[in-house]
């Protein structure tokens, strides 16, 4: 992304959508990728659906929150990202957490799972990668749950060693 200087590589076989209606501007979600791979596509009740989904967002300003709690930024974000999931998602599950450095960034994963609207399970990588004490990305790759595995070991894993900053 030219304005945030975060960049993501991945397969030809995914399709990258810029942020574009109101709603992803105000989230602050740069992109999303989905699947162009016919083995990862699923239907869904309202048609066609992607069985992958990655999107890439942003959070800025964190340098006032840390210093008003007085935690580690890390620490702070990976508390509020586990309530707003057990808030937000049906039967959400967490099946893992880490924290670890990234390209000499602090970040952390949450692995979990969840009921989706349309009835079927699934499992979703998340990761907080911290540029500064200001700003946070936050990756999100999911794919449903029967299909994660393919889909984690097929692209996933390459987006997630790759994101970094120019």
């Amino acid at each position: 992304d030219q304005d945030t200087g975060v960049r993501v590589r991945h397969s030809t076989k995914l399709v990258v959508e810029k942020a574009k209606d109101a709603r992803d501007i105000t989230d602050k979600i740069l992109f999303r990728i989905k699947s162009l791979d016919p083995g990862l596509r699923r239907d869904d009740k309202k048609g066609k659906g992607d069985g992958l989904l990655v999107t890439v967002r942003y959070e800025d300003d964190l340098r006032k929150v840390s210093n008003t709690l007085r935690k580690d930024l890390r620490t702070i974000l990976v508390e509020n990202s586990e309530k707003v999931f057990a808030q937000e998602f049906i039967k959400y599950e967490k099946v893992s957490e880490r924290e670890f450095e990234h390209q000499g960034k602090r970040a952390a994963e949450i692995v979990f799972t969840y009921l989706s609207p349309y009835g079927r399970f699934v499992k979703q990588r998340f990761m907080i990668l911290i540029r500064d004490e200001n700003t946070a990305f936050y990756i999100s790759a999911q794919a449903e749950k029967d299909g994660f595995e393919k889909a984690n070991r097929k692209y996933f894993e390459k987006i997630f060693k790759t994101v970094g900053f120019k």
